[in-house]
């Protein structure tokens, strides 16, 4: 009896997040306690918790989008696995608001550890690279550097992510090798301040001086939804007859860039994507796009929380985790019509 009924619990709450997120409100912190339901793992005796169980703070850099929604639930899921407490900060992709929310974190004197996904990594540096950590609390940092590190920063637990330097000069490198007559080309991105746009900016500075065949026309900000990637891409093949093929930052925006190529009837331009959503997959299989590079929004956090975890019991932790290496993969991130079926046998795309 005791099972079905923290089955229900966790049923109950699952549809309380997800007309959470399909109501468009913002949320502040969301809590979850792990007494709602059962959870597999305990937590280690090693750590001197600041409660009866731990506590953990997730800070996502927003919750508007189904990849952000998907680091949500795998932030819940795996705390509730391992029996801690955990309370979601919804940055809403803004820097100031995020800083104000892990400001007050660590003045709460009430978490263990904190997962961070940072909106501007630079503005919160000193915050979470020092008073967070001299305050004792275990930091995992995902997707998005800190302090205009390379990866992995000091003082931090680990660093998990699928979109540092060195993926997006994989990914830029394959696109100059596959098309190796050269051209123009376009990169669509999101907020220019997230680690994601400046390592593609870096990939692509270094990647023009090998192949000098190419001409990037310019770097595009977006907000990451696809109203705006559509009518920024209106403009950029408008003023560009002679573009060959754009990079989009993020499937989310992808939408919006191959509708916008589909409206002005230029097919001709090829679209690289870069986050193997659902949407793009089945855009692979129509013909809409080139290629994507899948990335592992639930696996980021779990991997991360994972982490926090081994860290508590005194284990070894890997300082960089790779999700472009990860074992769900088969082998590469990149998803193309040859392989597409792979992916799809490893229980692919995430979200």
């Amino acid at each position: 009896m005791s099972r079905k009924v923290s089955l229900i619990v966790l049923i109950f709450s699952l549809f309380l997040t997800a007309c959470n997120f399909s109501s468009g409100k913002a949320f502040e912190a969301t809590k979850v306690n792990s007494s709602e339901t059962t959870h597999t793992g305990q937590p280690a005796a090693k750590k001197n918790f600041k409660a009866d169980k731990p506590r953990i703070a997730y800070f996502s850099a927003g919750a508007s989008n189904t990849y952000l929604q998907a680091g949500i639930s795998a932030a819940e899921e795996t705390a509730l696995n391992f029996g801690a407490d955990i309370d979601i900060f919804d940055g809403q992709l803004d820097p100031a608001k995020q800083y104000y929310q892990v400001q007050t974190a660590i003045e709460a004197n009430k978490y263990d550890a904190f997962v961070v996904q940072s909106t501007d990594g630079e503005k919160l540096c000193d915050l979470v690279t020092k008073d967070a950590i001299n305050k004792g609390i275990t930091i995992a940092v995902i997707n998005s550097t800190m302090c205009g590190a390379k990866d992995w920063h000091k003082g931090t637990v680990t660093f998990v992510s699928g979109q540092q330097y060195d993926v997006y000069e994989g990914i830029v490198r394959k696109i100059f090798t596959d098309n190796p007559e050269g051209g123009k080309i376009a990169a669509i991105s999101g907020p220019e301040t997230s680690s994601n746009a400046i390592n593609m900016r870096k990939a692509f500075a270094q990647m023009l001086q090998e192949y000098p065949q190419w001409k990037l026309i310019g770097f595009f900000e977006t907000d990451y939804t696809s109203n705006q990637s559509f009518e920024v891409t209106q403009n950029i093949v408008q003023s560009n007859p002679d573009l060959k093929v754009i990079f989009s930052n993020y499937s989310g925006v992808t939408v919006g860039t191959a509708e916008a190529v589909r409206a002005a009837n230029r097919n001709n331009i090829k679209i690289y994507d870069f986050g193997g959503d659902q949407w793009a997959f089945q855009a692979l299989e129509d013909g809409l796009i080139e290629m994507s590079t899948i990335m592992l929004p639930y696996k980021e956090v779990q991997r991360a929380i994972e982490a926090v975890f081994a860290s508590f019991e005194g284990k070894e932790v890997n300082k960089i985790i790779d999700l472009t290496k990860d074992p769900v993969l088969p082998g590469t991130p990149y998803v193309t019509n040859e392989n597409i079926q792979q992916f799809r046998d490893k229980g692919l795309p995430e979200y």
